[in-house]
């Protein structure tokens, strides 16, 4: 069965191909596909060939890397507008990283062919495209240095202000949420944390029940309210 191919509206509503008109939507269109993936679905394994860019259009995917006894790092999380695969498609190169649906997901598959005419013909896309690219080696420069030169506590406030940033979205005052509070959708476990703070379960534990005890975060079943989001932020600083 062949995989539906996305709507002008859906194409027009994503960052990535927002400012294009709809004709030039249209011929790109026919080469893409809808496709769907299951929770904890692998969509490509570090080192694949990488024919393909992948936009997501909802749900939530990690890229990893895994050691050979099963370890795994997340290096990021990824929501709707997201777009991942595009190195390889750019350098010819491997996959560089594992991708998984963190939820159902659905992303648009894009092929090299259309990716390449889409960043040669359209300035709007190049730019999105290379906004991206700073953005997250801007990103990766920050793990770093946090990796290197905070402690566990330091570490994981520094991932939930990036996560508050990136994917968090603002609540209305109420008793129990402070004005300015953030909201993290999503189920996001302590060995999700432990995994992008090279951490122990235990010493995450720790960490996010010190933050809890202060009030500058609360748990809830499907996400992670920031309650004081400068606080948390002073936390994740040298």
């Amino acid at each position: 069965m062949l995989a539906p191919r996305p709507s002008i509206q859906v194409l027009a509503s994503l960052r990535l191909f927002e400012e294009i008109d709809a004709a030039d939507l249209a011929l790109m269109a026919a080469s893409m596909a809808v496709r769907c993936y299951r929770a904890a679905e692998v969509i490509f394994h570090q080192g694949d060939p990488g024919d393909t860019l992948h936009v997501i259009v909802s749900g939530a995917v990690k890229r990893v890397l895994r050691s050979p006894n099963g370890d795994e790092a997340i290096l990021a999380t990824l929501r709707r507008q997201a777009f991942f695969g595009e190195l390889a498609l750019l350098d010819h190169g491997p996959q560089s990283t594992t991708a998984v649906a963190l939820e159902p997901t659905e992303a648009i598959s894009v092929p090299r062919a259309t990716f390449m005419d889409l960043i040669a013909e359209h300035a709007c896309a190049r730019e999105v495209l290379l906004a991206t690219l700073a953005g997250e080696l801007r990103r990766m420069t920050g793990r770093v240095e946090a990796l290197y030169f905070l402690d566990v506590p330091g570490r994981v406030a520094e991932v939930l202000v990036g996560l508050s940033r990136e994917h968090g979205r603002s609540l209305a005052p109420a008793p129990a949420t402070p004005e300015g509070a953030v909201r993290i959708d999503g189920r996001l476990t302590q060995g999700d944390l432990a995994a992008m703070v090279n951490s122990s379960r235990q010493s995450v534990n720790r960490a996010l029940a010190e933050l809890a005890a202060e009030g500058i975060v609360r748990f809830e079943r499907d996400g992670i309210v920031i309650l004081a989001p400068e606080r948390l932020a002073s936390r994740a600083r040298l």
